[in-house]
Order: C-alpha cells, then sequence, then structure tokens
C-alpha cells in the first residue's frame, strides 16, 4: 500500500470522481492524479483538505500501512509522522507496563513459592505441653517434679513424709495436655481457678497444612505467567 493508492481507495469508497475530489479539497485534478499515481506526495495543509474533504482521521488514512515497512513515505507528511510518534509513545508506555506487570508476577511468584516452602508464615509444627495439676500459692512452680527435693530422706521420719507425700501429689494430680501451634518455650504457666499450672513441652510434630501446598502451586503458577509474558514480549517484537 502507498499513499496514493490509499488515497484513491478512500475517493473510491466515498464514491467521488477525481474532479470532484479535487475541487472538495480545493487542488488541480491534475495534481490529484499525481498523487494518486505517487508521483508527488502532498504538503501538510493539501494533506489536511483531503482528509476534511473525505471526512476521515489521520488515524483511518494510516490504519491500513505497516507502519514500519512503510514508515519512509509516511513520515514524509508532518501530521502522519506525529501520529506515528504519538503512537509510539502509546505503544512504548503499554510495553513498559506489561514489562512491570510480568516483573511483578515473577517477584510474587518467588515470594509466594518460598514461603509456602519455608514454612515460616504458617508454621506446620505442633507443639503438645503437659501439665500434671495444680500448683496451690506458695509452692515452685516446678512442685510436681521437685517436691522430693525438700523432705530429709535419711531419716525414718523424712521416708515416711516421702510416702505421704508421694499418695497426696499422686492425689493432686489433674493431667492437662494441650496442643498448639505457637511455640511457648520449654516450661510457661497460667493461672488457675485454685492457684496455676505449670505447662512442661512433651514433643513437637509435624502437622502438614494445605495452605503452605497452595502457596507453592500459586507462586510457579505466578513465576511462570512473569516468565512467559517476557518470552511473548520478545516474540511479538521480532515479529
Amino acid at each position: 500500500m502507498t499513499l496514493g493508492q490509499q488515497l484513491k481507495q478512500f475517493r473510491v469508497d466515498r464514491g467521488f470522481s477525481q474532479p470532484e475530489l479535487a475541487e472538495l479539497a480545493g487542488i488541480e485534478q491534475s495534481y490529484l492524479s499525481k498523487l494518486e499515481n505517487d508521483k508527488s506526495v502532498p504538503s501538510n495543509d493539501i494533506f489536511r483538505a483531503l482528509l476534511k474533504a473525505l471526512t476521515i482521521t489521520v488515524e483511518e488514512f494510516i490504519q491500513c500501512f505497516d507502519v514500519i515497512k512503510d514508515r519512509p513515505q509516511l513520515i514524509q507528511i508532518p501530521d502522519i509522522e506525529l501520529k506515528l510518534a504519538q503512537q509510539e509513545r502509546v505503544l512504548i508506555h503499554n510495553l513498559r507496563r506489561y514489562l512491570y506487570i510480568a516483573s511483578l508476577l515473577i517477584i510474587l511468584g518467588v515470594t509466594l513459592f518460598y514461603t509456602g516452602f519455608s514454612k515460616q508464615l504458617f508454621d506446620e509444627t505442633r507443639y503438645q505441653y503437659e501439665s500434671p495439676g495444680i500448683i496451690l500459692p506458695g509452692e515452685a512452680d516446678d512442685i510436681y517434679y521437685s517436691w522430693r527435693n525438700v523432705i530429709n530422706t535419711g531419716t525414718s521420719e523424712g521416708r515416711a513424709a516421702v510416702d505421704a507425700r508421694r499418695i497426696e501429689m499422686a492425689k493432686r494430680r489433674s493431667e492437662i495436655i494441650l496442643l498448639t501451634d505457637v511455640n511457648r518455650g520449654q516450661y510457661f504457666v497460667e493461672d488457675s481457678a485454685m492457684g496455676k499450672r505449670q505447662y512442661r513441652l512433651d514433643k513437637k510434630e509435624k502437622l502438614p497444612r494445605a495452605i503452605n501446598a497452595w502457596l507453592q502451586i500459586l507462586g510457579v503458577l505466578l513465576l511462570c505467567s512473569g516468565i512467559m509474558g517476557f518470552v511473548l514480549e520478545k516474540r511479538f517484537n521480532k515479529a
């Protein structure tokens, strides 16, 4: 497609003869014939007059052109050159936004995958704490484990006291097992109605959480989408 061919096509589509279009544009028919046969290039003012006579815009006039292949002849007309420059700026802006989005997808993908893989946000460790019983006011926090240490077992009275104390502590035992996702340390104490309870960490166990697997899956999808965005952008540019 050439400038002259496009001009002629619009004239024919509008149903104008050469004399009619030349009169509407205020130019000689012979000059219009030269323009349609690409023997001359219109000045910017004449180009505007022709567009006005044909009731079309610059965008409509150049839409059938290959702006890369036909650029040398198109930029001979200032209005077309300006329009092409505007379109290029819009294209570059959209391309940058597209690449920013692709980059953001890659960053989010890596972040989500690492979060799910490392399990730092949603810990899969479950902690089991045990409390043997109520600790009365004035007693040590570890009374259920250390009560024997405060009795002198070297005498017969001491040994009898140990037996009695053992029976007493056995009767007082009311074990509670607490399962939690929060690591509260090796020991922690909580108040109760009759005194307080000391909880001791008994064991840890792994409890898989589906959200970590979903984070990894979502991370891979976003990462692949971002990479594919860059691949497609390069292919489109080569095309």
